[in-house]
């Protein structure tokens, strides 16, 4: 995972998860909620993986509990200037 802020989000970094083959995504923004374009995830709705936008404590806890379900999720964390 590349981007270290929200403003260096591009379709790349978000189509590059498809290599871990999840079927869901969080992504954690720092302490507030932003929401990247719908456009930069496009390929992840195209092939029905879901995109969740959360704070950092949220995707922690999310992360985990699905994580031990067996699910297959991946944790995808950038800073909110």
């Amino acid at each position: 995972w590349q981007p270290k802020d929200f403003e260096q989000l591009t379709e790349a970094d978000f189509t590059r998860l498809l290599d871990h083959a999840p079927e869901l995504v969080l992504l954690g923004t720092g302490q507030t909620l932003r929401f990247p374009h719908p456009s930069l995830y496009r390929t992840l709705n195209e092939r029905q993986i879901g995109v969740e936008v959360m704070d950092i404590g949220a995707l922690c806890r999310t992360f985990n509990i699905l994580a031990s379900e067996g699910r297959r999720v991946v944790a995808a964390i950038v800073s909110s200037s």
